[in-house]
C-alpha cells in the first residue's frame, strides 16, 4: 500500500468518524487487561485463556489464568466484552488441587477477579462467567479439568 493510498484511506475513515488503531496501540489503550487486574508480576499461562460463550456461541468476554513465578500465586480475571460498563453478574473461579479455592461473583461493570491463591507446582482449574443485564443469558468459559501442574 502506498503512502498516498494510506493517507486517502485514513482521511476517509476519519471523515466517517472511524479510527484505526494498530494492535499494539489498542493493547496500550485497553483499560482492563488480565495483567493489570491481577497485578505486577502476573503473566498469562499456556492453556490459560478461554472465551466466555453463551449456549448459542455468542462471546460475552474472556477468562484468563495468570501466574506469578516469584510468589507462586495464581489469579483468574474474567473480563467482559459484552455489556461493558453496565452492571451485570460477572464471576471468576480458581481452585488449586490440594489447596484453596477462590470465587468472586457480583454485579460488575467490567471484570471479576479471584484474588491471589498459592499454587506453585500444583494443578489448577478455573472459570469465568457473565450474564446479560436482565440475568437471562449466561456466558461461561474455563477449564474444568486439572492443568498447569508444573509451577
Amino acid at each position: 500500500m502506498t503512502v498516498l493510498t494510506r493517507t486517502v484511506l485514513a482521511a476517509a475513515l476519519a471523515a466517517a468518524g472511524l479510527a484505526v488503531l494498530p494492535s499494539s496501540a489498542y493493547a496500550a489503550a485497553a483499560p482492563y487487561t488480565p495483567e493489570r487486574i491481577c497485578g505486577p508480576g502476573f503473566h498469562r499461562v499456556k492453556d490459560g485463556h478461554r472465551a466466555m460463550k453463551t449456549r448459542d456461541g455468542a462471546v460475552f468476554g474472556h477468562v484468563y489464568l495468570m501466574y506469578n513465578k516469584r510468589s507462586g500465586d495464581n489469579c483468574v480475571a474474567a473480563i467482559k466484552t459484552a455489556y461493558r460498563g453496565v452492571r451485570s453478574v460477572t464471576g471468576a473461579y480458581l481452585e488449586v488441587r490440594g489447596g484453596g479455592r477462590s470465587q468472586d461473583a457480583q454485579k460488575y461493570r467490567y471484570y471479576a477477579e479471584t484474588g491471589h491463591l498459592a499454587g506453585s507446582w500444583k494443578c489448577v482449574r478455573y472459570a469465568g462467567w457473565t450474564r446479560d443485564p436482565d440475568n437471562r443469558v449466561e456466558a461461561w468459559g474455563g477449564r474444568q479439568s486439572w492443568g498447569n501442574c508444573k509451577g
